[in-house]
């Protein structure tokens, strides 16, 4: 693919995504804020609760899906239809068993729902709500797998269309519903029903945009693609594991150690996160099929440029949204729902320096993906996800939910955070480690103290101000403050000289279209 063509579907998809967030993003959160008035903590730590035993099934996807999409970049390329042709073929019939087989485990799973949740805390209608989360998680296996196709060919944002429209349809009616029937089980069932008309239209435009590919395609797959994709999916069974074991149990382990309200509480920062970090993601995730491209057409010395801007661009942005979390999460959501709602400074702290944590993971992730290194990957998230588990359970016990994050941080650190930037250095640029190490202390390093200097001011010298007024003085400090620190620190250096010639470039692009 050629790089002025790389880098349109790139901006495209970005844009797209960034449309198709906005729009839903203002009504899911107008949405969230309904489902908390009407329905209360309970249903929301119960939402968040089911979220992630229902992660638990999810391993059975043993990353299918990284795996095929990761085997389609080349015939994608190359246009050899037939090759994609067997591979959505493959894929088509690895989902039907496990749409089939997700199913059958959540059925065996209801019944040990009471080890998570005690009796006492559970709300009346558990079993229905259950039985809907579990349709609605088996039958999204039979209908999803056509989008990869159009993501791995980089032109996911002509999806976007349909995508909004169902998205606006879905969460307009989730609110109706909530304010007349006032009952989770009806929020659901439109959830699904929605989700399934969504993704049946996609698959429509998908079929009718890759007339070439035939999804029942009768070739059996070449033993080298089939030993490759085996090889991968060893790797990602094991990163499955692991990612659930790092991202999906944290409210397991706060609804049996704590309780299901706190777990309630906690959704709402996880949420708010999640928000902006879909934003932020759209840059990574469309970088991510462009990664695949210039590791088949670009030098190591270049391969290695390009990361390292990716890298520092990682830090700039995450470190920025570190600065605004820890100053505006307490009063946004004091404003937003009340001081029931909210959690102390301390537990603040280590959510947003997780999340901090996690992002500064993401050009890695993004480009040992790009690469298939997912059997070489095979371990980290397993050791990461034991020292995850036995740290969050010990320091639960004690520090309540503060040590299940701390958990989180200590699992990532001990090894994820080290291990995965050496294997990357050595196996795809073949260079020496030690100055990303480096980069990376002083990234997390100027972001703490940045966090503490706002805090600071927010507790010294903004205390006393109304809290609506004493909200907008910290964005604005917020805005200002990382961004100039930033700038002090890193003006020479080359990777900020890169982001700033495109910034310029995008300004100048925009200036002059404007004058059109």
């Amino acid at each position: 693919m050629e790089k002025e063509s790389r880098n349109k579907h790139m901006l495209l998809g970005f844009l797209g995504n960034l449309a198709n967030s906005s729009v839903t993003s203002i009504l899911g959160f107008i949405s969230r804020t309904v489902f908390i008035y009407y329905l209360g903590k309970t249903y929301l730590g119960l939402s968040g609760l089911l979220t992630n035993i229902f992660g638990i099934l999810s391993i059975t996807e043993l990353g299918i899906a990284n795996a095929i999409t990761f085997s389609l970049y080349k015939p994608l390329a190359n246009k050899e239809y037939k090759m994609v042709s067997i591979l959505m073929t493959v894929y088509r019939k690895a989902y039907v068993v496990i749409g089939c087989l997700v199913f059958v485990l959540g059925l065996i799973l209801f019944p040990f729902l009471d080890f998570f949740i005690a009796a006492d805390q559970q709300p009346s209608d558990i079993i229905p709500i259950y039985i809907v989360y579990l349709i609605s998680t088996a039958i999204g296996y039979f209908f999803s797998y056509k989008t990869t196709l159009i993501t791995a060919d980089q032109k996911g944002y002509k999806l976007v269309p349909v995508q909004m429209k169902y998205s606006i349809l879905m969460v307009i009616m989730q609110i109706i519903v909530i304010v007349i029937f006032k009952s989770y089980i009806v929020y659901l069932v439109v959830q699904v029903s929605f989700n399934l008309v969504s993704a049946y239209k996609q698959n429509q435009y998908v079929s009718k945009e890759y007339i070439q590919v035939d999804f029942y395609e009768k070739e059996k797959l070449p033993k080298e693609e089939r030993n490759e994709i085996i090889k991968n999916i060893k790797g990602l069974l094991v990163l499955k594991l692991g990612d659930f074991c790092v991202n999906s149990t944290d409210n397991l382990i706060i609804t049996k150690f704590v309780n299901l309200a706190t777990v309630g509480v906690y959704s709402n920062y996880i949420m708010l996160r999640d928000l902006v970090n879909t934003y932020i993601r759209m840059i990574f995730n469309n970088a991510g099929a462009s990664f695949g491209n210039v590791l088949v057409t670009e030098t190591k010395e270049k391969q290695r440029e390009l990361f390292e801007n990716l890298n520092f661009l990682a830090f700039w942005i995450y470190s920025f949204e570190a600065v605004c979390f820890f100053g505006l999460f307490n009063p946004f959501i004091e404003i937003w729902i009340g001081k029931s709602y909210l959690f102390s400074t301390q537990i603040v702290f280590l959510i947003v320096i997780n999340n901090f944590l996690t992002g500064l993971r993401v050009p890695i992730i993004t480009i040992k993906n790009s690469a298939g290194l997912y059997y070489e990957d095979r371990m980290v998230p397993i050791v990461f996800a034991v020292v995850n588990l036995v740290a969050s359970i010990v320091l639960v016990q004690k520090f309540g939910i503060s040590g299940v994050i701390l958990g989180t941080i200590i699992g990532s650190l001990c090894f994820a955070d080290w291990y995965r930037p050496y294997l990357v250095y050595k196996k795809i640029f073949e260079a020496r480690v030690v100055y990303y190490y480096l980069k990376n202390l002083l990234y997390i390093a100027l972001t703490i103290i940045e966090m503490l200097g706002i805090n600071i001011i927010t507790k010294v010298v903004l205390q006393q101000i109304p809290l609506f007024f004493r909200f907008i003085a910290i964005a604005i400090i917020c805005f200002i403050m990382p961004n100039i620190i930033n700038i002090i620190v890193f003006h020479r250096k080359h990777e900020f000289q890169y982001l700033k010639n495109i910034f310029v470039r995008i300004c100048i692009t925009i200036k002059n279209k404007i004058k059109i």
